[in-house]
């Protein structure tokens, strides 16, 4: 947990998390701060890598990419994390792989893909079934998403109190 965080650091993460292009002085006025001071503490936040960057969102139908899917990869036995790099790297270079995620369970990884057509995606899924080390993948396509956060919620400052004392 991110230690030494304040109130007001806590009340811009939440502005920012809501618009990343908000002005430092639109900030300024709801925390009641100047506008170099807010800037300063932006810039703070950005330097410790609680703010990892800024980023616009797409709409993925209006995109031309509306088929989403996770597909849970497993690889061939001896091909597991010590000497998985050329085939994370393989997988991570296709551009409709928006995560990659180790996981733990039956299945080595999870990936989570948008693509412009389910032809798009079948021919995705081949490549990466052809990379040397995988053994599986399994695939589940997404209906409908009612929900989907591009990042984190801001914790409570007692969350992050409590966090800290544990």
């Amino acid at each position: 947990m991110a230690t030494g965080l304040d109130r007001i650091d806590h009340r811009i993460l939440s502005l920012l998390r809501q618009d990343g292009r908000m002005a430092h002085s639109a900030i300024a006025k709801a925390v009641g701060l100047s506008g170099p001071a807010v800037h300063e503490r932006v810039r703070k936040l950005e330097q410790r890598g609680i703010i990892e960057g800024y980023t616009a969102v797409l709409n993925h139908d209006l995109m031309n990419r509306p088929y989403g899917a996770f597909c849970m990869i497993t690889v061939s036995e001896g091909n597991e994390f010590a000497i998985d790099d050329p085939i994370v790297a393989r997988i991570c270079e296709e551009p409709d792989v928006l995560e990659f995620h180790r996981i733990a369970g039956q299945d080595c990884y999870l990936v989570k893909i948008r693509t412009s057509t389910s032809g798009e995606l079948e021919k995705l899924l081949r490549r990466v079934r052809s990379i040397h080390g995988v053994a599986r993948t399994r695939t589940t396509i997404v209906l409908s998403t009612e929900l989907e956060k591009p990042t984190i919620e801001v914790p409570t400052e007692e969350e992050a109190e409590l966090t800290e004392v544990t």
